[in-house]
């Protein structure tokens, strides 16, 4: 939100003693959604924000008149610059509004070309994580931007999950309404349930099914069938940019082997994780406690483990897909942050069996930010 994204960018001004914070990047760049908020840009940016608080923004030929509605801060339109690059204009703007030889504070994956252009200028252009910092907490309004992708993201994974539970065992696999189900199908059933409850998939849909399940970004499609492992994973955009995550796996007509077990394991990893979860517990503490559930099964555990519980437990999501708090490295939780705690068994050779969801972590504990059952029979939702 631009107003969480300002404050931000001016504390660090301050601690840093710096004229300047200059982003550029287009506008689905996490960061610049952060900091400006401004629906239906088409072109790349240019973000200024002083340290005597004014904030100016120079959208893309054609797009000021929509970033007027919007941004609460000073729009330059783009043909007033001698400039076509948006960091030639970032650049101007920092001369025009702060002199020559500024600090310059930038994000860390600001484009190079961006930051050539200030220290042409003769600026100081130094990093600063301080967006990933204010972008990990979230406020109330970002919650509820959250809770509402959340929500159709079950819609999405119930449409899985009703197709498998209406399915029939045939001679070549499962069969729905006289048709082969295949993992491209269910990802298009996903994605049509996603989509009429208002969000997209983002290229994030991933259904993969027995042996694939394993490693489902890597899978190509095919039939499914029973007794096998079918991973439903969907990490969905709403229309303010915020991202969802839930992940259900289903097996039909199991036999209670190795699928039974890892599920098994899994939910009970789940369990023990949201236990911990609270603030002031650093990440790795809900990391290992849901690892040690895993191997408590007779699972692998750890970075190498080819068949197992490869790690980690869990990732933050807001204007990405992934970002802060971290789970790779000690984090200490803090009321505010949003996290998908993920656990997962997989073996490359029987399949992959993961549950995921998001949660709003609260000074005592977490708020799940939708329910969905975890079984893993599926049945009509």
């Amino acid at each position: 939100m631009s107003s969480r994204g300002a404050a931000a960018v001016e504390r660090a001004l301050a601690d840093r003693d710096a004229a300047a914070f200059v982003h550029v990047g287009p506008p689905c760049d996490p960061d610049l959604r952060y900091l400006v908020d401004v629906p239906r840009l088409e072109a790349p940016c240019a973000y200024v924000q002083t340290a005597t608080g004014e904030r100016l923004l120079c959208p893309g030929p054609g797009d000021a008149a929509v970033a007027r509605e919007r941004f609460d801060g000073t729009v330059r339109d783009a043909v007033s610059f001698d400039a076509d690059a948006p960091g030639a204009r970032a650049a101007a703007l920092v001369a025009a509004t702060c002199g020559e030889g500024a600090t310059v504070l930038v994000a860390p994956d600001v484009p190079h070309a961006s930051a050539v252009y200030l220290e042409r200028d003769g600026h100081a252009v130094t990093s600063t994580d301080a967006l990933e910092r204010g972008r990990a907490l979230k406020g109330d309004s970002e919650v509820e931007r959250l809770r509402r992708v959340q929500r159709a993201a079950t819609a999405g994974v119930a449409r899985a999950e009703t197709l498998l539970a209406e399915s029939t065992v045939g001679a070549d696999g499962l069969v729905h309404e006289g048709g082969t189900v295949t993992t491209t199908r269910l990802a298009r059933e996903v994605d049509a349930a996603l989509a009429e409850a208002g969000v997209a998939s983002a290229g994030n849909t991933l259904v993969a099914a027995g042996a694939d399940a394993a490693a489902p970004r890597l899978a190509d499609e095919r039939a499914v069938d029973a007794g096998e492992t079918m991973l439903v994973d969907v990490a969905p955009c709403g229309p303010g940019g915020y991202y969802g995550r839930l992940a259900r796996t289903f097996v039909v007509d199991t036999a209670g082997g190795w699928d039974r077990r890892a599920h098994l394991a899994v939910t009970r990893a789940r369990e023990a994780g949201l236990d911990e979860v609270g603030a002031g517990v650093e990440t790795t503490v809900v990391h290992t406690e849901t690892a040690a559930e895993v191997m408590a099964y007779g699972f692998d555990v750890g970075p190498d483990s080819p068949a197992g519980f490869s790690g980690p437990a869990g990732h933050g999501v807001g204007l990405s897909a992934r970002e802060a708090p971290s789970f790779e490295r000690a984090e200490t939780l803090t009321a505010g942050h949003v996290v998908a705690l993920a656990p997962e068994v997989s073996d490359p050779e029987r399949g992959g069996v993961r549950v995921a969801d998001l949660l709003v972590v609260t000074e005592d504990g977490y708020e799940p930010l939708a329910d969905y059952p975890t079984g893993i029979t599926p049945a009509r939702r």
